[in-house]
């Protein structure tokens, strides 16, 4: 095959000079895009120029940069059935179209050609011969499919119809087919999530894969700097609207697709905006949230809050500024790739990990449960997802319930859906190409529920459990962290109390945030505004009955001394005792819930 162009390669981006590549061997006729397939994209530079001459959509950016040259580029969807790059194409698509109605006594090129795919691939087939057997310049096509998973979907063999299995037969002959091989003729299918299509088009060896990311940060800078964005601003420029310099904004658009830049950037200017770091975070994080399907929470760092809030978990606070410490100092090739924090409910570990977020200074991510019931939309939303936690680094992304937003390879009723997830998940999470730019936390009280294949070094190998407040200085440190943060001054009396009467029991932050909200209940019915007294606390101790289940809360503190990567992280009864004692115990507490 020919090259796609003649433009340099370093000038492309990085999917479209791997594209070339592929396309150059002369191994493949059928390739796959996907991912980042809705975006801009920066069409050549005019001849001595270094910035681009613009930036289109996809499918112009396939005519005019990568396909310039040739003589035949077609586009395919449902929607529009085929179109052509250019007025003389179609032109001569059509003479050639009414020599093959002639030989077959048909009547297409009045009526046009069929709309339905199954009825146009005969024809497509006949035109990809007759392009291949050209000389020169007038040798080659290229057909550009949108939106094969309406063609071709990932359904079970069983529910698949008669024009999708056509479809598929014929898709996979042309990938196999040594005469467009020969002949130049490639075809190009567009999709934003691989797992849509038929598993048989995405294991043949003949059909070639092509991911297209969000755009990095120098593409973003280009961009920014290419004066694109000015055709927006009626008269006005953005370096004269923007309280940021072109770098910085690069910088703080990460994980957005150009389109989404341009919108976010256009909107500021066509109202005469400022563009402030305030707007770009709010809209930045407006954006990935739609992107996402709302599905994900995305956060910056928050000025003033750090570890020191945290009260108890002093291992655990140990381990994690080492952590902060070593991004903060860019050692990414020593940075863990993924932390499990377990611990029974109400331990804390939702605050814990948002304190050790900003301490790092990087934004957060927080995936939360993903998986819909309509077909193919749990894929698209992962994919989407992981694109852009792909794009965003570094970041830090927390997955709350862990077990049940991850699931395992062996969940079944859902025509494989849960494991096609987990598989994606495993995949992503054992990329250590990017250890250093995300950092997953996972957050779960049942650590015995997750796959053991995420709980293996490189993945989620660093266990930090939390437990309750061990002791009575434990147990007073929580009262006066909450006491602090709800602006209460605990007098020494109430910290006696606390001590003798408290000291004892597993609390949990839940637990005292809730005493401590009772007792200034009490206080404010009585008509004092300010401050406790010790019969507020006394009778909101008295009255307290911890509703959860004991067994529960005992599997749950099993099950996360179990999976402790480190005896330091442990309380001092759990660290010294038998391993075997400890899994007796957990299987206890197991047939107790169960029971």
């Amino acid at each position: 095959m020919t090259a796609p162009s003649a433009v340099p390669r370093p000038s492309l981006p990085v999917w479209a000079a791997e594209f070339a590549r592929l396309w150059n061997s002369g191994a493949h006729s059928l390739f796959l895009l996907h991912g980042n397939i809705h975006d801009l994209f920066p069409l050549a530079p005019a001849s001595g120029a270094a910035a681009p001459a613009g930036y289109a959509a996809l499918g112009a950016f396939l005519q005019r940069r990568l396909f310039a040259g040739r003589p035949q580029v077609l586009h395919y969807d449902l929607g529009a059935g085929l179109t052509f790059s250019t007025p003389a194409m179609q032109t001569a698509f059509f003479e050639w179209l009414k020599i093959y109605d002639e030989v077959e006594h048909t009547d297409f090129h009045r009526a046009g050609p069929p709309r339905v795919f199954t009825q146009l691939l005969p024809i497509l087939r006949r035109f990809f011969l007759k392009m291949a057997e050209e000389t020169g310049a007038a040798r080659g096509v290229t057909l550009v499919v949108n939106y094969p998973e309406k063609l071709v979907p990932a359904a079970d063999e069983a529910q698949a119809g008669p024009d999708e299995r056509m479809a598929l037969v014929t898709l996979l002959s042309w990938a196999a087919s040594p005469e467009l091989h020969r002949g130049d003729v490639g075809v190009v299918l567009v999709t934003e999530t691989l797992s849509e299509l038929h598993p048989d088009l995405l294991q043949n060896p003949h059909v070639a894969r092509v991911r297209i990311d969000l755009p990095t940060l120098d593409e973003r800078a280009a961009f920014l700097a290419s004066g694109w964005l000015d055709r927006h601003a009626d008269g006005r420029t953005l370096a004269t609207h923007s309280d940021l310099a072109t770098d910085d904004l690069a910088r703080r658009t990460s994980g957005l697709p150009l389109l989404r830049v341009e919108q976010l950037l256009a909107t500021a200017l066509r109202n005469d905006q400022r563009v402030t770091a305030a707007y770009v975070s709010q809209g930045k994080r407006r954006l990935i949230e739609e992107f996402c399907g709302d599905l994900v929470t995305f956060k910056d760092p928050r000025s003033g809050r750090s570890l020191d809030l945290v009260a108890t978990h002093e291992a655990a606070k140990v381990r994690l500024r080492e952590l902060a410490r070593l991004i903060r100092e860019g050692h990414h090739a020593v940075v863990e790739r993924g932390v499990l924090v377990p611990g029974r409910v109400g331990v804390g570990k939702s605050f814990l990990i948002d304190c050790f977020a900003s301490e790092c200074g990087l934004p957060v991510l927080e995936l939360g449960q993903f998986r819909s019931k309509w077909v193919g939309e749990t894929e698209r939303q992962q994919a989407r997802i992981l694109l852009t936690i792909r794009a965003l680094g570094p970041v830090i992304v927390v997955v709350d319930e862990a077990d049940a937003v991850f699931g395992n390879r062996s969940a079944d009723g859902d025509s494989g859906v849960s494991s096609r997830v987990f598989a994606a998940f495993a995949a992503h999470l054992g990329d250590s190409s990017l250890r250093g730019r995300e950092l997953w936390i996972a957050m779960t009280s049942r650590p015995d529920l997750m796959a053991i294949d995420l709980k293996r070094q490189g993945r989620f190998g660093l266990c930090v459990p939390l437990f309750p407040a061990q002791n009575p200085d434990e147990v007073a440190q929580l009262f006066d962290v909450i006491a602090k943060v709800q602006g209460v001054a605990l007098a020494e009396p109430l910290r006696a109390y606390v001590r003798e009467v408290l000291g004892a029991r597993p609390l949990t932050g839940s637990d005292v945030e809730s005493v401590m909200v009772r007792a200034r209940e009490r206080a404010v019915l009585a008509g004092r505004l300010q401050g406790l007294e010790l019969d507020d606390l006394r009778e909101a101790v008295d009255s307290f009955i911890d509703p959860l289940d004991e067994n529960l809360l005992a599997l749950q503190e099993f099950a996360a001394v179990l999976a402790c990567s480190d005896r330091r992280f442990l309380p001092e009864r759990h660290a010294r005792a038998d391993r075997a004692a400890l899994r007796e115990a957990y299987e206890t507490a197991r047939r107790l819930v169960r029971a």
